[in-house]
């Protein structure tokens, strides 16, 4: 009998401790504090920014169940709730932040109730907050180019720019110095043009209006590179053949090559003659027209729009353009002739100037030009506005986000290679072994551009 009653006294005690070890454990300081459970979904739709009030959840007793409601607010979409349901029993929360077509952060918090110590510990991670709002103001991007121009200021008549990109520079007036005070000087198109840059140098400075061989997004000379994450890279290509320079979802810019292989070489000098930009359902093509003897007063840059040439005028504005379903294209001088600047609203802006081989720099390289062509070619630097994280061409995947090159740094001549990845059938074609870009219904056949 005495067995009996000692076996019940124990069985007793640890009940009373395993009831004690569970309520501490549900207990858990139950706060697993949904850091505030903002939706904060960053609307790139809408500028749809919400802010999730009220967001910290309270794990009640012995069950822990709190429910942390975030409502977001959007400025221009629609926010939904930012809902964070923390369990103190199990320790996890789930925050869902409809926030305009943003991503809801910090919504998942894992209150983990340590050995029943009752210590919730709000980790920031992990959710998923899906935002299925729809904004409808201004798409953000982080693009340098993103803001409204302003009416100049009434005295000096400096422009003046109004930046949408993310970051610091948000919401902030930029106003060109009196050096140079209009983004596209006229009557003088030699003399440094206004550069408004939104992105976090948030700054409007002079600069002439003219491509940067040794600028981000440049390609120069026997074609070098110089990428979105400023590594330099050669990419030779093939004396005749089309490349993607970039695909993505709604942007294909292809390249086509010249080139000359003395006897003896096992590769093709290789310079670009040609890019056709491809978008929507339109294709803009600008090339450098074989000539025998260069002569800097010559305009040697062609320009075709979907086929058909085009006249960008010497006077005046110095401008062509034209409004396509969504998006204006402008092709304007920047110098009397052979010097251009390309803009496709929201997508890209290419500065292009048309230069020869020198004789001096045939001699030094050896690359043997005949005396009857002085293969005029295009230098380029590229300034791209919507690029997707999954971008691809030479040029394209440069930009991704923490993209690493695997060309070897510091060797005089880093090769990229990938020419079969990214060739072409034809200068129009959006087709290559990795190619992103699908062209919408409507487009037809155009003529080819002179190449050689």
């Amino acid at each position: 009998m005495g067995k009996r009653k000692l076996c019940i006294l124990v069985a007793f005690l640890i009940i009373l401790l395993s009831m004690d070890a569970i309520f501490a454990q549900g207990q858990g300081n139950g706060n697993g504090n949904n850091n505030n459970g903002n939706g904060n979904g960053n609307n790139n739709n809408g500028n749809g920014n919400g802010n999730g009030n009220n967001g910290n959840n309270n794990g009640n007793g012995n069950n822990g169940n709190g429910n942390g409601n975030g409502n977001g607010n959007s400025s221009n979409g629609n926010g939904g709730n930012g809902n964070s349901n923390g369990n103190g029993s199990s320790g996890s929360g789930n925050g869902n932040g409809n926030n305009g077509n943003g991503n809801g952060n910090n919504g998942n918090n894992n209150g983990n109730g340590n050995n029943g110590n009752g210590n919730g510990n709000g980790n920031n991670g992990n959710n998923n907050g899906n935002g299925n709002g729809n904004g409808n103001g201004n798409k953000n991007s982080t693009a340098p180019a993103d803001y409204d121009v302003l009416t100049p200021t009434p005295k000096t008549g400096q422009e003046r720019a109004f930046c949408k990109a993310r970051g610091a520079c948000y919401g902030k007036t930029l106003v060109c110095p009196s050096q140079c005070a209009e983004r596209k000087p006229k009557q003088n198109k030699k003399k440094k043009g206004c550069y408004i840059d939104c992105s976090s140098k948030c700054e409007a400075t002079c600069k002439h209006r003219r491509a940067n061989c040794n600028g981000y997004g440049s390609i120069c000379y026997d074609p070098r590179f110089i990428g979105g994450d400023g590594v330099m890279f050669y990419f030779h290509g093939a004396k005749g053949g089309d490349f993607a320079i970039v695909s993505d979802e709604n942007l294909q810019i292809n390249a086509h090559f010249i080139g000359t292989r003395p006897e003896g070489r096992t590769r093709d000098f290789t310079w670009v003659q040609a890019l056709a930009v491809m978008f929507d359902t339109h294709t803009l093509v600008i090339a450098a027209k074989k000539v025998s003897h260069w002569d800097s007063n010559f305009d040697a840059l062609t320009v075709r729009w979907d086929g058909e040439a085009v006249n960008v005028p010497i006077d005046g504005e110095a401008e062509w353009r034209t409004n396509g379903e969504e998006r204006e294209v402008i092709v304007e001088r920047t110098d009397d002739a052979n010097n251009m600047r390309v803009s496709v609203t929201g997508l890209v802006q290419i500065d292009i100037r048309v230069r020869p081989i020198g004789e001096k720099e045939n001699r030094v390289h050896h690359y043997h030009i005949p005396a009857n062509d002085a293969f005029a070619h295009l230098e380029t630097q590229f300034k791209f506005s919507d690029l997707s994280d999954f971008v691809e061409g030479v040029l394209g995947k440069t930009n991704r986000p923490g993209y690493v090159s695997p060309v070897k740094i510091g060797v005089p001549m880093p090769l990229m290679g990938g020419e079969d990845k990214y060739h072409t059938p034809s200068l129009y074609s959006p087709l290559c072994k990795v190619c992103r870009f699908q062209r919408q219904p409507g487009f037809g056949a155009i003529k080819e551009v002179a190449q050689y």
